[in-house]
């Protein structure tokens, strides 16, 4: 399966420029997907903004967490291109601005830039083939699951780290920042229902970036992958010893401790505390979603980011209800 996945892989390769410049132009199913997500931190702040863009609603995140208090958009939806969240490319950097109202009273203005530092990450050709393999691995195989496999595989996803500056007026008090970056851009069918839970870890800041992706489907139960960069280069994750007991309980934990094994040889310590966070609803409910900010601990690196986690409102669909101990890794 490594193999086959690698041959795709490579009869496949990614194109950046493609992919950055998909567009839902012509687009006539609710289902599909394109979508903008910003997570910038540092000690003091963290911001984080979402615009999934589809025919017929803009799904808008919006958050400022500053000085230990949360600042959110209300509102999770607006008619297609109604969303005060504006997000525009210019050249190679992106535009992110928004206008309006958090926690239903606090008037804010906000104006950013977001500057690429480094070349796109994506998640299906750039990960080891091995991680995907597993999943599948977990699975019996048979036409019908190869045929399911597509509303997995026809997802794009992609990610880049940056830095985000710009400003804010927050109840007429001025805010200047620059923050480290990631950005995430996803296009293709999303149906949030189709996910029974997910679990995405991000830390990020000058000196290092982490990413730890698990995903539960229908179709495969148990997903995982990941990377983690410092000043001496890049590495992608060969596999993590993080127990899903943890996160298969329909709540959100307010502590993760794993590690990580990467492909140069090493293990990563990986520890995430949840600080504050906001819940996001989709497709009438059928999917809840926990956006946290959290502190981070990565060996010995101390930074901040995002403990994402979401579950489908039926838990016993919960990772396809699988021994959890009788699942490869």
């Amino acid at each position: 399966m490594c193999k086959a996945l690698e041959r795709r892989n490579a009869q496949n390769p990614f194109h950046a420029q493609t992919a950055d410049n998909y567009t839902m132009e012509g687009a006539t199913d609710p289902l599909l997907n394109n979508s903008y997500y910003f997570s910038a931190h540092s000690n003091r702040m963290s911001v984080f903004a979402r615009l999934g863009r589809r025919v017929n609603m803009d799904e808008s995140w919006f958050c400022i967490y500053l000085d230990g208090k949360v600042y959110s958009l209300q509102e999770e939806v607006f008619p297609a291109g109604e969303s005060p969240l504006l997000v525009e490319r210019e050249g190679e950097d992106w535009l992110l601005s928004f206008k309006g109202k958090l926690n239903g009273s606090d008037e804010v203005d906000f104006r950013a830039r977001f500057a690429p530092k480094f070349g796109l990450i994506d998640f299906t050709s750039h990960m080891p083939a091995v991680r995907m393999a597993t999943g599948i691995a977990n699975e019996k195989w048979s036409r019908a699951f190869f045929g399911e496999l597509q509303n997995v595989s026809g997802q794009h996803h992609f990610e880049q780290e940056g830095v985000l500056e710009g400003q804010f007026t927050l109840n007429g008090q001025s805010v200047e920042f620059s923050l480290s970056c990631v950005r995430d851009h996803s296009y293709g069918k999303r149906d949030w229902n189709y996910m029974n839970n997910h679990l995405w870890l991000m830390a990020v800041s000058e000196d290092c970036q982490f990413n730890y992706s698990l995903v539960s489907y229908p179709v495969i139960s148990a997903l995982e992958v990941g990377n983690f960069r410092t000043e001496a280069g890049m590495s992608y994750m060969l596999e993590a010893n993080l127990d899903f007991q943890e996160v298969g309980k329909g709540l959100v934990p307010e502590k993760l401790a794993f590690s990580v094994k990467l492909d140069g040889g090493q293990n990563l310590p990986v520890q995430a505390k949840k600080l504050a966070g906001v819940t996001y609803h989709f497709q009438d409910g059928k999917y809840i979603l926990h956006e946290n900010v959290a502190e981070f601990r990565l060996g010995d690196k101390l930074c901040r980011g995002i403990l994402e986690i979401g579950f489908n409102r039926e838990a016993g669909r919960y990772f396809n209800q699988r021994d959890l101990d009788k699942i490869k890794r």
